[in-house]
């Protein structure tokens, strides 16, 4: 790709990167982890520090997925992308994006099964043999909502 894109190569990377945020957010709520997969680069730099507490590290792909696979097993998850800003230079983007996650875990009782999230996520992708993959996710939290205990990714061990 040429250093300077046409506007409707632009349009065209652009729809692409949102099919790559888009399909991760639907891979989790399927619970299709080999699709989860393939959007994403062998490395990620993961953000979700106002979320989970933890430090940003760099994970290989196969971590992130098993992290996933860790805290969704069990839940029936609703993920919502939109507000896409996309910035795509030769074979760099980012695109930044407005979330709202619901979580139902019908093991627990009623009134304690959801956990509901909403704020912004932030990705940089890479394009790899002509296909886009996530190589950081930074998570900004701008509410929570329910039981913190439904996602399993936040449970103490």
């Amino acid at each position: 790709m040429t250093s300077e894109l046409s506007a409707i190569q632009r349009v065209i990377e652009r729809s692409k990167i949102v099919d790559v945020i888009v399909g991760i957010a639907n891979a989790m709520d399927d619970q299709n982890w080999q699709k989860l997969r393939k959007y994403l680069a062998d490395e990620v730099n993961i953000d979700y520090s106002e979320f989970r507490g933890e430090p940003p590290q760099q994970i290989t792909a196969e971590a992130y997925v098993q992290q996933r696979v860790a805290g969704l097993t069990g839940l029936r998850t609703l993920h919502i992308s939109t507000n896409h800003e996309v910035a795509v230079s030769k074979d760099h983007a980012q695109c930044r994006s407005a979330y709202r996650i619901y979580r139902f875990d019908s093991s627990c009782e009623l009134g304690q099964d959801r956990l509901d999230t909403a704020g912004n996520y932030n990705h940089q992708l890479i394009q790899v043999e002509g296909d886009w993959r996530v190589t950081a996710i930074k998570q900004t939290v701008v509410m929570i909502s329910g039981n913190r205990r439904v996602h399993r990714g936040l449970r103490n061990p």
